[in-house]
């Protein structure tokens, strides 16, 4: 095992935060996830795999987490009972990895994660175990720790803050750096990029039609969609809810458009899940917001209309190119041998599932293209059912009848609705791209945080109106009169009072 210079930097910034609040290693924890296509540790035992950078950022929150004068265990272990579901399909998953593919060895052929001399598109090579099971498990296990990290820093005094604020600023540096990328290759700047590409992973190069794909930090547009998608409703949302509104909707505005000429179809499938999503729900219940953000998202959306007709009415060319790349991007890639590759893939669950009676082979044993089909493929129906159950105790927060006042927990509630809003979301592109069985640190954080604002909603008190309270008798009958509050009672000398 050998650190890396992120590591190293990782390693003294974590070690300083170590003597500050929570809040601060919350947001060096989501700082971390910038960083998608670095690596922090490489292990060489392991096929020399990485261990990217919010992964080594979860040992200084743990190790912040169980410091003795730090308080926080109790919060952790409520974290671990809100998250139950979650721990249980991390165990099962981690106990599938090492175990199922040891029991299910060569019974069938399947796609590995790893695959450098293949020899088509659909080669496969019998079920064994691999390092990549171990690292699907490490895998598993930081995404749980992700979620009941971000659980104990989100219920510490300033934890709100540090999270919408935080997440302003990673918006902001995301896009700002995917748009630098872009616009830099073939310069001296696309050396900085590629010293921060240390992972091993496949880095790739790729345009279309003229158009650089937005990749920042990361080895792939895709990689740097799915990333960004989340920062992009999670503030988009608190706009919409109108916390920090100002600042959330100028990020959620640069972020989105970034995403849109990212030439990723993550991001365009994300894109168009969440405007559904957006005008569904402000058809059905427009009074979930403050009716002036409605009017803001309806200029907004005009504003787009207008710039693109004079786009067409300028640049008829060029906005046919825009078009015919989102068109290759999303509904033509089906029909493309890559898209054929990746239904292969994700038919690979069904055949795993059915092969190993609906225990699953054990994440890590093949590549997938739907994260739900390598769930069902490697973890069977514990797997399934484990996580399903777990999104339904996120996915029911928003209608959650323990909502506070405006005074108390206004504010509370419409970040955990932001919180559970993003995580659901965000698994719709990973439903139909992700290769891996976990559902990744972003899930893991919004979901924890949206549970942890759940525990912090002020209950509602109801006290009983006690003049509705009849005395009975043995009889169950009632007395013929009930003394009033007036009535006099014996003192305790004998008289009456």
């Amino acid at each position: 095992m050998s650190f890396t210079f992120i590591g190293l930097l990782q390693l003294m910034i974590g070690s300083m935060l170590l003597f500050r609040s929570m809040p601060a290693m919350l947001v060096f924890l989501m700082a971390s996830g910038l960083f998608g296509g670095s690596a922090a540790l490489t292990v060489s035992a392991l096929g020399n795999s990485s261990i990217p950078p919010i992964q080594f950022a979860l040992i200084f929150v743990y190790l912040r987490v169980m410091m003795p004068s730090g308080g926080y265990f109790g919060l952790w272990t409520e974290g671990v009972k809100d998250n139950f579901m979650l721990v249980l399909f991390t165990l099962y998953g981690m106990a599938a990895a090492f175990i199922a593919p040891r029991i299910f060895a060569d019974q069938i052929n399947v796609a590995p994660m790893r695959f450098d001399d293949a020899r088509s598109l659909f080669d496969t090579v019998p079920l064994r175990p691999t390092a990549q099971n171990i690292t699907a498990a490490v895998y598993l296990l930081g995404a749980l720790l992700a979620t009941l990290g971000t659980y104990v820093a989100v219920r510490t005094a300033g934890g709100i803050e540090a999270l919408v604020k935080g997440g302003v600023v990673i918006a902001w540096i995301h896009a700002l750096s995917g748009l630098v990328a872009s616009q830099t290759k073939g310069t001296p700047v696309e050396g900085f990029f590629a010293l921060f590409r240390n992972g091993t992973y496949a880095q790739l190069d790729q345009s279309y039609q003229g158009f650089n794909r937005i990749d920042g930090f990361f080895p792939e547009a895709s990689g740097w969609a799915a990333f960004g998608l989340g920062w992009f409703i999670f503030n988009c949302e608190c706009w919409y809810r109108s916390v920090w509104a100002r600042h959330t909707g100028a990020a959620a505005l640069v972020l989105g458009a970034v995403l849109f000429i990212s030439t990723s179809s993550t991001a365009y499938v994300g894109l168009g899940c969440y405007a559904a999503f957006f005008l569904g729900r402000a058809a059905i219940a427009p009074g979930s917001a403050n009716p002036v953000r409605l009017r803001q998202a309806a200029v907004a959306v005009g504003a787009m209309v207008v710039l693109a007709a004079l786009a067409l009415a300028v640049m008829p060319g060029g906005a046919a190119k825009i078009g015919d790349m989102i068109l290759h991007m999303t509904v033509d890639k089906s029909d493309s041998s890559s898209g054929q590759q990746r239904l292969f893939w994700a038919m690979q669950g069904v055949t795993a599932f059915t092969a190993s009676g609906g225990l699953g082979v054990g994440p890590g044993s093949f590549r997938s293209s739907s994260l739900f089909m390598a769930i069902l493929g490697t973890m069977g129906v514990i797997g399934i059912l484990t996580f399903a159950l777990y999104l339904l105790n996120v996915v029911k927060l928003p209608a959650y009848g323990r909502g506070g006042s405006a005074q108390g927990g206004g504010a509370i509630s419409a970040v955990m609705r932001a919180c559970a809003t993003t995580a659901v979301i965000i698994l719709v592109p990973a439903a139909i791209a992700s290769p891996n069985s976990h559902p990744g640190t972003s899930f893991a954080m919004f979901a924890g945080a949206a549970l942890a604002l759940r525990r912090m909603l002020p209950r509602q008190v109801v006290t009983p109106d006690f003049s509705l309270a009849v005395s009975r008798g043995i009889s169950g009958a009632l007395p013929q009169s009930a003394p009033s509050s007036t009535a006099s009672r014996p003192s305790a000398s004998g008289g009456t009072t």
